[in-house]
C-alpha cells in the first residue's frame, strides 16, 4: 500500500500537495494529521468526501510498504510516523520546498525552492497534461495563495506565478479562494494588533531590526499569521516573531521576515518546529509567552537565522594584498589600476592591517611614495571570521574605512568581503 501525508498543523499548501499526489499516484490515500489549520478543516468539512484522503488517527500503518512525504523535510513533523522512519525495504518519495533542517532520506527526491510546495506537483501535472475540476483547481491555488501571501512574499518565484494562471485557465474560483484566505480582522484580532503595537520590543541582530511581541490571547483565536506581517510592516521591521499563549499547555511562535535578512525558519528549527526563509511557526509546549520571547531571543544572539555565512560570498583575498615592505607609490598605482578601494597589509599570508585611500593620499601630498605601506598601515581594522553572517558584515562594514572587510582563520587573511559582495547579497538583483 502507498500513503501519501504532510506536516502535522496542515495548511492549504500541505493540503494541496496531498490530493495533488493523488492525481499523479493513482489509487494512493492521502493520510492526514490529526492537527489541521482552521481554515483548513472548514473546508474538508465541505470536500473532504470527495477526496481521496483519510485521517491518521486509526489509520493502520502495517500494510504501508510505500510513502510519499509532501511539505515536510522532517520526521518529527510529521502525525506518529515514527513506525516507518525505521522499517527496511520502504519506498520513501518527497515533494518538498524545505531546503534546510531535512532528516527523511528518500529514493526519489523533488526538492526545490520555490514558494509552494503544491507548484512543483502542479508543473508535473501539466506536463502529464492532466485534467482536474474546477473544484481542484481551487484548492490547488489557495495552497500556492496561503504559503506565498496571494503572491507578495518574498519568497515568490516565476514558477510558482505561472502554476496560476494554470490554475485560473482550469477554472479556479478566485472568490472561494477570497472567502478562505480573507485576512480582514474581528474586533478580537484588532485588540490583539494594537497590544502587539504598544507591547513588542524591538532588538537589533547584526544590521537588522527585529520586533518580539509575546502576549496571553483568547483561546481559539486563529489567524495570526497575518497579524505577525502585519505587525512587521507597520513598524516597518526586517523580522518580527508573535509568542502567543491561549492556554497553559504550549506556546505558539510565529515568524514572519525579509528572506535577505534573516532566516526564519532555521529559528523556527530550533524552538521545535518548521518553516521557510520568509516565514514559520513553532510550538512550544510548557513554556509562557515571556519564557519562549527569552528563548527566541537567545537563539538570534547566537547567530540562528543568520542564513548566509560570510565564505560563501567572499571575494579572492590576493588582487586586495599588498606586502608590507611594498612602497607607497606601489599602493597607490595598485589601487588605481582596479580594485577602487583600500589594501590588506600582509607579511606572507599574514594580516597585519588596512591601508585605506585617505593614507595614499597623505602620503601623495607630502611627497612620501617611496616610503614603506607598513608605516602608514591601520592595525585596528575590523576582521571576520569565515563562519561569520552576512548581517553582521553589513554592520561591520560602516567602520571599514578601506571600504572592505578582512576575513581571516587566526591571523592568515583568507579572504575579503567588498561592498559588491555584500549588495549582491543583501539586495535581490
Amino acid at each position: 500500500m502507498r500513503i501519501i501525508t504532510t506536516h502535522t498543523g496542515t495548511d492549504f499548501d500541505a493540503l494541496a500537495s496531498v490530493v495533488a499526489c493523488t492525481f499523479l499516484y493513482p489509487g494512493t490515500i492521502g493520510v492526514l494529521p490529526d492537527m489541521l489549520n482552521p481554515e483548513v478543516r472548514q473546508f474538508l468539512a465541505l470536500h473532504g468526501n470527495i477526496l481521496r484522503i483519510k485521517p491518521r488517527r486509526g489509520f493502520d500503518l502495517d500494510p504501508v510498504s510505500s510513502l510519499v512525504v509532501v511539505d515536510a523535510n522532517s520526521w518529527r513533523r510529521l502525525d506518529r510516523m515514527d513506525a516507518l522512519a525505521g522499517r527496511g525495504g520502504l519506498e520513501v518519495i518527497c515533494w518538498d520546498h524545505h531546503m534546510e533542517g531535512v532528516t527523511i532520506e528518500s529514493g526519489e527526491t523533488h526538492r526545490e525552492e520555490v514558494g509552494a510546495a503544491v507548484t512543483l506537483l502542479l508543473e508535473e501535472l501539466k506536463r502529464r497534461d492532466a485534467a482536474m475540476a474546477p473544484m481542484h483547481a481551487t484548492l490547488f491555488l489557495l495552497g500556492i495563495y496561503s504559503d506565498t501571501g496571494c503572491l507578495r512574499y518574498p519568497s515568490v518565484t516565476a514558477r510558482d506565478a505561472a502554476m496560476v494562471g494554470y490554475l485560473l485557465e482550469n477554472g479556479a474560483d478566485l472568490n472561494v479562494v477570497s472567502a478562505y484566505l480573507d485576512d480582514t480582522v474581528d474586533d478580537a484580532h484588532t485588540e490583539v494588533f494594537g497590544r502587539m503595537l504598544e507591547e513588542s520590543a524591538t532588538v537589533t541582530v547584526g544590521a537588522a531590526r527585529v520586533g518580539i511581541s509575546a502576549m496571553q490571547v483568547k483561546s481559539g483565536l486563529t489567524s495570526l499569521g497575518p497579524l505577525v506581517e502585519k505587525y512587521r510592516e507597520f513598524k516597518g521591521l526586517d523580522a518580527a516573531f508573535g509568542l502567543f499563549q491561549a492556554d497553559s499547555q504550549k506556546c505558539m511562535v510565529i515568524g514572519r521576515g525579509k528572506p535577505r535578512f534573516m532566516d526564519i525558519g532555521q529559528v523556527m528549527r530550533a524552538l521545535g518546529g518548521g518553516g521557510h526563509p520568509g516565514a514559520g511557526s513553532a510550538i512550544i509546549r510548557k513554556t509562557g509567552p515571556e519564557e519562549a520571547a527569552r528563548r527566541v531571543q537567545a537563539l538570534l544572539a547566537q547567530g540562528c537565522g543568520d542564513k548566509t555565512e560570510v565564505r560563501t560570498v567572499m571575494s579572492d583575498p590576493d588582487k586586495f594584498m599588498i606586502d608590507e615592505d611594498a612602497s607607497m607609490g606601489q599602493a597607490v598605482q595598485r589601487i588605481a589600476e582596479g580594485n577602487g578601494c583600500g589594501l590588506m597589509v600582509c607579511r606572507g599570508r599574514t594580516l597585519l592591517g588596512g591601508l585605506s585611500l585617505l593614507e595614499c593620499a597623505k602620503a601623495e601630498d607630502t611627497g612620501r611614495l617611496d616610503v614603506p605601506v607598513k608605516g602608514y598601515t591601520r592595525r585596528n581594522i575590523p576582521r571576520l571570521a569565515p563562519d561569520a553572517g552576512c548581517r553582521e558584515a553589513v554592520g561591520l562594514l560602516c567602520d571599514a574605512r578601506e571600504g572592505l572587510l578582512a576575513v581571516v582563520e587566526g591571523e592568515e587573511l583568507v579572504g575579503v568581503l567588498t561592498q559588491v559582495d555584500l549588495m549582491f547579497q543583501v539586495y535581490d538583483f
